[in-house]
């Protein structure tokens, strides 16, 4: 039984693994266009700016383990057709119990884009994934919203294409990497972007990579590598809460996607003491970390089967917390992601309402 209440998936990905870049890129490029290369062994990798993204070593850890999850054979996963095909996906979202679905790349969007050196090229590519998301959503607009991708090698560039990508392409939002190119968000050669979401009154949401991330070099094996995650996304909020991005804007909205939320109350405690026991090293910093992160400024995607969720509601209110499919990823939970939160006896109808569709309204407009 789907629940009595719109959904909205805060985190849905497409595939666009499969697009042909070079098409899509001023001439100039094309020959550093993002593109599959197989190799001897028959994996297939992307190859894009000259050099191969993830290497093997940085995505699958140093024994470079390919990940094969064991899971009901129902669930579904990366191969699933409406991660491509926006008629594909509807039936899916039906069938799953979502309304509307917030959308995310994959293999572009969460990491082929960040890796470019070339800031020309890196705005070319944004540019063109952002046309081919808007196109992807085109035909279900009520029902699909892309969220924009940004050049972050080139801050102003950056601006420009998501003033462009929200009042031309109606995209509800910009995403970010945790970090890029391990520098921290809140270094002030970001803040262009910060400041122009601001102005438009759209989300910054905040999603994890799949490489470059914290412990890669100690990690040899993806499944521990996988599993902590979440260490990026704790760096990312510390520089929106303590590290003085909401100070400057206090009108910004940030999500922080697919990392879960477990940890979320450990990390405020954490801010919290080090702001009152160290304040001279954050001066900036007017308001404790502890209020941003139960403010309107933040929200946070769980995961459907996290069972810290109703600690996590109390420590840092209900109103903070989004519902992501993850579809169709090879970890996600589809097509029972709906069903798994919605049927939890822990969590009352009203905290199901606000995750479900609520928060995800107030944060995206919709």
């Amino acid at each position: 039984m789907r629940p009595n209440c719109r959904v909205i998936d805060a985190d849905g990905h497409v595939d666009e693994g499969a697009v042909n870049w070079a098409e899509l890129l001023p001439e100039r490029y094309r020959r550093d266009a993002p593109c599959w290369v197989t190799f001897p062994d028959g994996r297939r990798h992307f190859w894009v700016e000259g050099k191969l993204w993830p290497s093997r070593r940085d995505f699958y850890g140093q024994l470079g383990l390919w990940p094969e999850p064991r899971k009901p054979a129902h669930m579904w996963s990366w191969e699933r057709e409406g991660m491509r095909d926006p008629h594909k996906r509807i039936p899916d979202m039906d069938q799953e119990g979502i309304d509307v679905a917030v959308l995310f790349g994959t293999f572009v969007g969460l990491g082929a884009a960040s890796c470019i050196e070339d800031p020309g090229l890196a705005t070319a590519v944004c540019i063109a994934y952002n046309n081919w998301l808007a196109e992807y959503c085109l035909p279900y607009p009520d029902r699909l919203k892309g969220v924009a991708l940004v050049p972050m090698q080139d801050p102003q560039a950056a601006r420009v294409e998501l003033r462009r990508a929200v009042e031309k392409l109606g995209m509800v939002g910009v995403q970010v990497l945790t970090n890029f190119g391990g520098r921290l968000l809140h270094e002030p050669q970001f803040d262009p972007i910060w400041e122009e979401a601001q102005g438009l009154g759209v989300p910054v949401c905040v999603h994890i990579i799949s490489t470059n991330s914290a412990g890669i070099d100690r990690f040899d094996r993806y499944v521990f590598k996988h599993a902590f995650y979440p260490v990026d996304a704790m760096l990312a909020v510390a520089s929106f809460v303590a590290g003085g991005i909401l100070e400057r804007y206090p009108r910004l909205k940030v999500a922080f996607m697919e990392a879960g939320a477990g940890w979320v109350p450990w990390l405020m405690d954490r801010l919290h003491e080090h702001f009152e026991l160290l304040p001279q090293q954050m001066p900036w910093q007017k308001r404790d970390p502890e209020e941003w992160i139960k403010s309107e400024n933040c929200f946070f995607a769980v995961e459907p089967e996290e069972r810290t969720i109703p600690f996590v509601a109390q420590m840092i209110g209900e109103e903070r917390l989004l519902y992501a499919s993850d579809y169709s990823h090879w970890d996600c939970l589809c097509p029972d992601s709906v069903k798994l939160l919605n049927d939890r006896t822990d969590l009352s109808e009203s905290l199901k309402r606000k995750i479900f569709g609520e928060n995800a309204a107030r944060l995206f407009h919709l």
